[in-house]
Protein backbone atom coordinates (compact mmCIF):
# COMPACT_ATOMS: atom_id res chain seq x y z
CA UNK A 1 0.00 0.00 0.00
CA UNK A 2 1.30 3.84 -0.85
CA UNK A 3 2.54 5.55 2.87
CA UNK A 4 -0.12 8.76 1.78
CA UNK A 5 -2.12 9.44 4.55
CA UNK A 6 -5.80 8.75 3.08
CA UNK A 7 -4.93 6.96 0.55
CA UNK A 8 -6.64 3.46 -0.14
CA UNK A 9 -5.64 0.91 -3.18
CA UNK A 10 -9.47 -0.16 -3.78
CA UNK A 11 -11.41 2.68 -3.45
CA UNK A 12 -11.28 6.49 -3.58
CA UNK A 13 -13.21 7.96 -0.39
CA UNK A 14 -16.13 6.83 1.80
CA UNK A 15 -19.50 8.16 1.99
CA UNK A 16 -19.75 10.51 4.80
CA UNK A 17 -23.12 9.10 5.86
CA UNK A 18 -23.27 5.64 5.32
CA UNK A 19 -19.76 5.16 5.11
CA UNK A 20 -19.86 2.86 1.91
CA UNK A 21 -16.89 2.96 -0.02
CA UNK A 22 -17.06 5.04 -3.11
CA UNK A 23 -14.88 3.94 -6.00
CA UNK A 24 -12.27 5.33 -8.44
CA UNK A 25 -14.35 6.90 -11.27
CA UNK A 26 -17.37 6.05 -9.59
CA UNK A 27 -20.32 8.42 -9.50
CA UNK A 28 -20.72 10.28 -6.03
CA UNK A 29 -22.52 13.31 -4.67
CA UNK A 30 -21.97 16.51 -3.04
CA UNK A 31 -24.08 19.31 -2.03
CA UNK A 32 -24.47 22.52 -3.39
CA UNK A 33 -23.83 24.72 -0.54
CA UNK A 34 -20.44 26.22 -0.11
CA UNK A 35 -19.84 25.47 3.57
CA UNK A 36 -20.49 21.40 2.62
CA UNK A 37 -18.47 21.25 -0.15
CA UNK A 38 -15.33 23.38 1.10
CA UNK A 39 -11.78 21.14 0.75
CA UNK A 40 -11.53 21.17 4.37
CA UNK A 41 -15.27 19.84 4.57
CA UNK A 42 -15.10 17.70 1.80
CA UNK A 43 -18.57 15.75 2.33
CA UNK A 44 -19.03 13.33 -0.10
CA UNK A 45 -21.83 10.65 -0.74
CA UNK A 46 -22.70 7.58 -2.65
CA UNK A 47 -26.38 8.15 -2.65
CA UNK A 48 -29.04 10.89 -3.18
CA UNK A 49 -30.65 9.51 0.26
CA UNK A 50 -27.46 9.63 2.05
CA UNK A 51 -27.12 13.30 0.83
CA UNK A 52 -30.72 13.95 2.08
CA UNK A 53 -30.24 12.71 5.20
CA UNK A 54 -27.29 15.31 6.30
CA UNK A 55 -29.83 18.44 5.09
CA UNK A 56 -31.34 18.54 8.53
CA UNK A 57 -28.61 18.88 10.40
CA UNK A 58 -26.79 21.24 8.69
CA UNK A 59 -30.20 23.38 8.52
CA UNK A 60 -29.83 24.15 4.89
CA UNK A 61 -32.82 26.65 3.20
CA UNK A 62 -32.31 25.64 -0.18
CA UNK A 63 -29.74 22.90 -1.39
CA UNK A 64 -29.80 20.19 -3.63
CA UNK A 65 -27.39 17.31 -4.58
CA UNK A 66 -24.86 17.34 -7.41
CA UNK A 67 -23.87 14.56 -8.85
CA UNK A 68 -19.88 14.26 -9.62
CA UNK A 69 -17.50 11.59 -11.07
CA UNK A 70 -14.45 10.26 -8.93
CA UNK A 71 -10.57 10.53 -9.78
CA UNK A 72 -8.61 7.79 -10.95
CA UNK A 73 -6.06 6.20 -9.03
CA UNK A 74 -3.32 7.76 -10.12
CA UNK A 75 -5.12 10.97 -10.44
CA UNK A 76 -6.11 10.93 -6.34
CA UNK A 77 -2.58 9.92 -5.88
CA UNK A 78 -1.36 13.26 -7.24
CA UNK A 79 -3.63 15.48 -5.40
CA UNK A 80 -2.79 13.63 -1.82
CA UNK A 81 1.18 14.06 -2.78
CA UNK A 82 0.49 17.68 -3.79
CA UNK A 83 1.81 17.19 -7.10
CA UNK A 84 -1.31 18.67 -8.89
CA UNK A 85 -0.40 22.39 -6.93
CA UNK A 86 0.96 24.50 -9.73
CA UNK A 87 4.03 26.91 -7.78
CA UNK A 88 3.17 30.03 -6.93
CA UNK A 89 5.64 32.54 -8.77
CA UNK A 90 6.79 35.48 -5.87
CA UNK A 91 7.29 38.78 -7.42
CA UNK A 92 9.26 41.25 -6.16
CA UNK A 93 8.63 44.80 -5.49
CA UNK A 94 10.05 46.13 -8.55
CA UNK A 95 7.85 43.87 -10.80
CA UNK A 96 4.85 44.91 -8.54
CA UNK A 97 5.85 48.49 -8.99
CA UNK A 98 6.32 48.15 -12.77
CA UNK A 99 3.08 46.54 -12.96
CA UNK A 100 1.52 49.38 -11.37
CA UNK A 101 2.87 51.85 -13.15
CA UNK A 102 1.57 49.77 -16.39
CA UNK A 103 -1.90 49.37 -15.48
CA UNK A 104 -1.58 53.26 -14.58
CA UNK A 105 -0.61 54.33 -17.73
CA UNK A 106 -3.44 51.77 -19.50
CA UNK A 107 -5.98 53.66 -17.61
CA UNK A 108 -5.37 57.14 -18.67
CA UNK A 109 -6.71 58.35 -21.90
CA UNK A 110 -4.70 59.92 -24.97
CA UNK A 111 -4.50 62.67 -25.00
CA UNK A 112 -5.64 64.57 -28.37
CA UNK A 113 -4.83 68.07 -27.69
CA UNK A 114 -7.00 70.78 -26.23
CA UNK A 115 -10.63 69.56 -25.87
CA UNK A 116 -13.10 72.15 -27.57
CA UNK A 117 -16.76 72.27 -26.70
CA UNK A 118 -19.20 73.75 -29.68
CA UNK A 119 -21.90 75.58 -28.74
CA UNK A 120 -25.12 75.23 -31.11
CA UNK A 121 -27.13 78.84 -31.16
CA UNK A 122 -30.68 78.29 -31.00
CA UNK A 123 -32.92 79.46 -33.88
CA UNK A 124 -35.73 81.43 -32.33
Amino acid sequence: MTEIAGFHETFWRRCNSCKKEIPYLGAYWVCNVSTCNRKRTGLVFCEVSCWDAHVPGMNHRESWAEERKAPTREEWERTLSGEDKVPRKRRTKAEMEAERKAQEEAAKPASTGPKIILRRSRAD
